[in-house]
């Protein structure tokens, strides 16, 4: 009796270290194994938080004009932006041959243009992105002042040109637009700064035209409806832009 347990207690201290062995490498494997997890899982939380909850101010310069946007991320594929863009180009002066007269142009250009654009990116790993939204257009055009620089003679008769008149043409577009187009370039920066391009169109419709005439040519007015039916397919306003982005 005193041999079987005396074997039982020999037995039992031998086989103890390796039990422990075993225990602490099965701790350790399970531990190696939610290291790995937790890292995998921060490595790939750490790309989504390179565009979650991010700001972002730009600079926006082309056409239809320059301007300033605030830019949010929403998630990974999508963002919020929301700016205007501005120009105005006045008393552009120039003397033109028409049919042999010399005529006098005088130009203005304006142009205010509010944006609400949503980007989408279908990817992470690339900066092409489609846009979408409304652009608010507000007096986007051109006023335009045409006169004789010359008196015109009819044989022994001559017609001074203030007596002639002048034609005072106005073709704007004063609209909420639809907006389509792609680019490439985020609207929040992995880094800190970031620079894009954008190419797309707005759906303004066709213009206003107004015609306000005087002296002989007054009744040039009347055809300032058959002008609008004429330039009714420039519904398509081009917007190519340079932007330079800065993460807040």
């Amino acid at each position: 009796m005193k041999k079987v347990v005396l074997t039982l207690i020999v037995g039992l201290l031998i086989s103890a270290p390796m039990i422990a062995q075993e225990e602490t490498g099965t701790t350790e494997t399970s531990e190696e194994a939610q290291a790995t997890e937790s890292s995998t899982e921060v490595e790939t939380g750490d790309k989504y938080l390179m565009f979650q909850n991010k700001h972002a101010l730009a600079l926006n310069l082309g056409l239809p004009g320059i301007g300033a946007e605030y830019a949010y991320n929403i998630n990974r594929n999508l963002n919020l932006r929301a700016g205007f863009l501005t120009f105005a180009l006045n008393d552009f002066n120039t003397d033109l041959d028409i049919s042999g007269q010399s005529v006098n142009v005088n130009a203005n250009l304006s142009s205010q243009v509010f944006e609400l654009l949503l980007e989408y990116q279908p990817s992470s790993n690339s900066a092409f992105k489609i846009v979408g939204g409304l652009g608010y257009l507000n007096n986007v055009g051109v006023n335009t002042l045409v006169l004789l620089n010359d008196d015109i003679g009819f044989g022994d008769l001559l017609i001074d040109n203030e007596d002639i008149g002048d034609i005072d043409l106005t073709v704007s577009w004063t609209s909420i637009a639809p907006y389509i187009g792609f680019g490439f370039g985020r609207a929040v920066p992995k880094k800190r700064v970031g620079f894009g391009l954008e190419f797309g169109t707005y759906y303004a419709g066709g213009p206003d035209v107004a015609i306000v005439a005087s002296g002989m040519l007054v009744n040039t007015s009347e055809e300032a409806e058959e002008m609008e039916e004429n330039l009714a397919s420039y519904a398509w306003m081009p917007r190519i832009m340079a932007r330079l982005a800065v993460k807040l």
